[in-house]
């Protein structure tokens, strides 16, 4: 967990942006969803920009309120471990590398818009740095994250579905939390790439 409290700019600069997107694109784009949403048809017919532009829209506030709470909550546990490259990277990672395995591996989600698959890779992503730096807590906060995603492909009544408006793309959180494990995996075994991302900016 925390050494300090992570108030330097490089721990927040890149969520504090994200999160100052989403709420522009949710206010000032509302009727733009239906060319940006993640949508399997569209996808198929070659318009693979929704990979990336899925993930800046929401359904509703409450959707996007959720996920910028996530944001925050992630912040204070792990942002020790944030530079502004860094989780700028992994959050592309992991919303990318998601929405292609729902593309491939879940047709049955039609649609869907948010964050939360980057945001289920970041946390995962701190914890295994947590126990790459020797604070075992991660190893509770991976059982935890587990226990988590399972539940959600256990629950018959979502009530998360019914204040977003939406279904919950439960699938797109297990392939966020795989798609941030391996991106920690490859940070802590390529020297370069860690070096490079690990760098304070000016």
């Amino acid at each position: 967990m925390l050494t300090y409290f992570p108030t330097h700019y490089k721990h927040w600069l890149t969520l504090l942006i994200t999160s100052i997107l989403c709420v522009l694109t949710h206010i000032l784009f509302p009727e733009n969803v239906a060319h940006v949403e993640f949508e399997h048809h569209a996808l198929d017919s070659g318009e693979v920009w929704r990979l990336f532009t899925h993930a800046l829209w929401h359904t509703n506030f409450y959707h996007l309120g959720l996920n910028i709470s996530g944001m925050i909550l992630l912040w204070a546990l792990h942002g020790e471990h944030y530079t502004p490259l860094n989780t700028f990277t992994i959050l592309c990672w992991c919303v990318i590398l998601s929405g292609v395995a729902v593309w491939l591996f879940a047709p049955h989600i039609n649609h869907y818009v948010g964050l939360s698959a980057a945001l289920h890779g970041l946390f995962c992503y701190g914890a295994i740095i947590d126990i790459q730096q020797k604070r075992y807590s991660g190893f509770l906060l991976l059982i935890g994250m587990t226990a988590k995603l399972y539940f959600e492909q256990q629950q018959a009544f979502d009530n998360t579905a019914n204040l977003i408006e939406a279904n919950v793309a439960y699938d797109a959180h297990i392939f966020g939390a795989i798609a941030g494990t391996v991106y920690a995996m490859l940070y802590l075994i390529t020297p370069v790439l860690k070096q490079k991302l690990k760098r304070t900016p000016l």
